[in-house]
């Protein structure tokens, strides 16, 4: 599959939404709205692309000031288009694009099961620091 790779927050709001409730992440057409905000409040969201079609394959958002310290959130891939290198595709260049703007602490959380996918992208571990949650 020939895969094109874009920084893009205008995204087709149904393909977003299907790509969250493929994931688990959206529950109910009310949530719909709520991805608009998040697509516009991310500092940058790359996305893939099926050359052929279009269709969105996958996405990741970045949250950041844009000079100093960025979060990776909410990487998503289409479960037909897994294991092709496409999710790392989207890592990787978010992650580039970021750094070129003299970002340097870019961080990701990776959800339960997915150590060994992360570990095959150019991020490492950080030794010594933990992930803390804050529900209140």
């Amino acid at each position: 599959m020939d895969v094109v790779y874009r920084l893009e927050k205008e995204l087709p709001i149904a393909e977003v939404a299907a790509l969250y409730r493929m994931a688990g992440w959206l529950d109910g057409e009310a949530d719909v709205e709520l991805l608009g905000k998040m697509l516009d409040g991310a500092f940058a969201v790359q996305a893939a692309f099926d050359a052929e079609t279009g269709r969105l394959l996958g996405l990741m958002r970045a949250l950041s000031d844009g000079c100093s310290d960025a979060y990776l959130v909410d990487l998503v891939v289409l479960p037909e288009a897994r294991r092709q290198g496409i999710g790392k595709g989207i890592v990787e260049r978010l992650a580039r694009h970021l750094s070129s703007l003299g970002v340097d602490w870019i961080v990701c959380i990776g959800a339960p099961g997915t150590r060994e996918f992360y570990r095959s992208t150019s991020g490492r571990p950080m030794e010594g620091f933990f992930p803390l949650r804050f529900t209140e």
